[in-house]
């Protein structure tokens, strides 16, 4: 199953991509700053991102992957806090579309969280699991040992599978935390409107993805030690 949701992620990605392109260009049309619009940029930012996350998932890339999947990370979750119907989430894009200097564009995690955990998803962890990535996207030590290794096997010419679960595993789970994020209009979230329609294939990708890849994050999420990260 773990090949099957691999081989129908580009497709899953295809089909998001272009709802997001057809809901974006819609809002954008009636209001080029709106809270929805903004929405939309980062859902297309994130569904892009996954594209070429997806031409990285080989263990030749694997420092390359991780400073990809951090900047898709910040997308997601920044889009997840703009979702958020209240005052104070408008006001915040606001600024971002501003796009002048400040934290604007940082995500609110632990709003996030706590909202998430309202919905039943405990120890959803979207802090952690930035954190853990910035560690391996700026030149930390733990970073560098990661391009250490990957330009000897590269180098060698070595043909490595140790690993790859968990990376192909981050990655479907990844599709599937964007599927959530932009497609579902939740209690107390401003509402996108996605027509589920031109997703045919999410909820058969979700479901194999709950099937194969949950077990394996929730046995090892990351190969970082504690304390290099926030957890």
């Amino acid at each position: 199953m773990m090949n099957e949701a691999l081989s129908s992620a580009p497709l899953v990605i295809t089909e998001m991509t272009a709802e997001f392109l057809r809901r974006g260009a819609e809002e954008y049309r009636k209001d080029s700053t709106s809270q929805v619009t903004a929405c939309f940029h980062l859902a297309i930012r994130s569904a892009s991102l996954l594209h070429g996350m997806g031409k990285l998932l080989t263990p030749r890339t694997w420092d390359s992957l991780e400073v990809l999947t951090r900047g898709f990370l910040e997308a997601r979750d920044l889009l997840m806090t703009f979702r958020f119907d209240q005052k104070g989430t408008r006001d915040k894009i606001a600024y971002w579309f501003k796009g002048d200097s400040g934290n604007s564009w940082k995500a609110e995690h632990e709003k996030c969280e706590e909202y998430m955990a309202t919905l039943g998803h405990i120890g959803v962890r979207l802090g952690a699991k930035w954190s853990q990535m910035t560690t391996l996207a700026h030149p930390t030590f733990f970073a560098a040992w990661n391009s250490v290794a990957t330009a000897v096997d590269r180098h060698q010419a070595k043909e490595l599978d140790e690993g790859m679960q968990l990376k192909n595993a981050d990655y479907l789970a990844s599709i599937a935390t964007l599927i959530t994020a932009a497609t579902t209009d939740f209690p107390g979230l401003i509402a996108l409107g996605c027509d589920l329609n031109h997703l045919p294939n999410i909820d058969s990708f979700q479901a194999n993805v709950a099937t194969v890849v949950r077990p394996i994050l929730e046995k090892k999420d990351s190969d970082l030690p504690r304390g290099s990260y926030r957890a």
